[in-house]
């Protein structure tokens, strides 16, 4: 387990922030008051420090896996710590000189960003490891924010069909976060249910059976609401439910920026072109590089600490301050069409830009394309 003198020791280390935060979080509901409010107070630190900290197009130093993974599955387990912390927060109860209605409020903030971040992008390279441990402790993660069953459609859809209209994670053009969350819940799910259909049909067995994964994935969701009840009554109990029902409704938004707008052709060649990159130092580490996102559908197997920034490729610089805009279309579609139209007219390919072309008509958007000669939008630093 030796880090050897190629490594970059702080590559090792500059993930482990995110268990700070979930520390913060635990810390916060082992003290109680209003300190249940601590690591929702995080939000605001990483809002800023993401908007100010530079882009980060350096590749990690990393050689030795076990070390380089040991972090996820920390933050794995430390995510059911933090709904442990909590269940047991509301057991004791609070001080009566504690106002309830703000403390339980803070509680539902800090469990919905504590299920986000820094949960998302662990819990997402743990699906994509190849043993038992990874992928169970992976869901486990992924359910605490309400994706009980996303590593179905994630790997057997997504990967395939991304930039594609038979992707649900691939936000269209015109196409509002409000109405994407409606599509993509539907639509993940219907995939879902399909997918795990023809796994266990292919062995021979009906749906309904203790094999299947989509079921087995729903019951493990319902033991998060059901354990806090038995522990902590009533009020845990729908503040756990409400909690994972907001985080999978703004995991869907994060899902909206990856690929929106953007076009391919179904089963075409994946380019640098093909997803939007978010770079900026603080984002690299929150996501656990998954914001390299291109490299990422080129090679799914490949472990996070050795995917590269393609700096070349279409950039949404700071994931969290766009991810606020998508959710106020208004804000979010005059900061997007011109990114889209740089890409249509300097990076898209002839076949793409039929696509592109047809899907800027449907959404009512100008067409950009009726004149090549339109000059290019510079994004890189946005």
């Amino acid at each position: 387990m030796a880090i050897t003198g190629a490594d970059n020791k702080m590559d090792y280390l500059r993930y482990y922030p995110n268990v700070a935060l979930q520390l913060l979080a635990i810390a916060g509901f082992m003290l109680g008051g209003q300190w249940v409010w601590l690591g929702f107070s995080t939000f605001f630190l990483l809002i800023v420090a993401d908007a100010l900290s530079p882009q980060d197009y350096a590749p990690r130093n990393i050689s030795n896996p076990v070390l380089a993974d040991l972090v996820l599955y920390l933050q794995g387990f430390l995510m059911l710590a933090i709904y442990v912390a909590f269940g047991w927060r509301l057991h004791l109860g609070f001080d009566s000189s504690v106002n309830l209605p703000v403390a339980y409020l803070g509680c539902l903030f800090t469990l919905i960003w504590m299920a986000l971040v820094p949960n998302v992008g662990s819990a997402h390279e743990l699906w994509h490891r190849h043993n038992w441990l990874g992928k169970w402790l992976g869901r486990a993660a992924f359910t605490a924010a309400g994706f009980p069953n996303r590593d179905l459609s994630h790997v057997q859809t997504h990967h395939l069909y991304f930039d594609t209209d038979r992707d649900y994670d691939t936000g269209q053009r015109g196409q509002s976060v409000y109405e994407f969350l409606i599509r993509g819940v539907v639509g993940n799910t219907q995939d879902e249910i399909a997918l795990e259909k023809g796994r266990l049909a292919r062995y021979g067995t009906g749906f309904w059976t203790w094999r299947n994964s989509f079921i087995r994935g729903w019951i493990g969701a319902a033991l998060f609401p059901v354990l806090i009840y038995l522990a902590a009554g009533f009020t845990g109990a729908v503040i756990t439910v409400v909690a994972m029902v907001a985080a999978r409704l703004i995991g869907e938004a994060i899902n909206y920026l990856q690929h929106f707008g953007l076009v391919r052709e179904e089963g075409s060649e994946i380019s640098d072109r093909h997803t939007w990159n978010h770079l900026s130092a603080v984002t690299r580490i929150m996501a656990f590089e998954i914001t390299n996102h291109v490299h990422h559908h080129q090679d799914p197997d490949l472990p996070f600490y050795k995917l590269q920034p393609r700096p070349d490729g279409p950039q949404l610089r700071n994931v969290l301050l766009w991810g606020i805009a998508a959710f106020f279309p208004p804000l979010w579609a005059p900061l997007i069409q011109p990114r889209l139209r740089d890409w249509d007219l300097n990076h898209a390919n002839d076949a793409e830009r039929v696509l592109a072309r047809e899907a800027n008509r449907k959404a009512g958007w100008p067409d950009w394309l009726a004149d090549e000669r339109s000059p290019s939008v510079a994004t890189g630093n946005a």
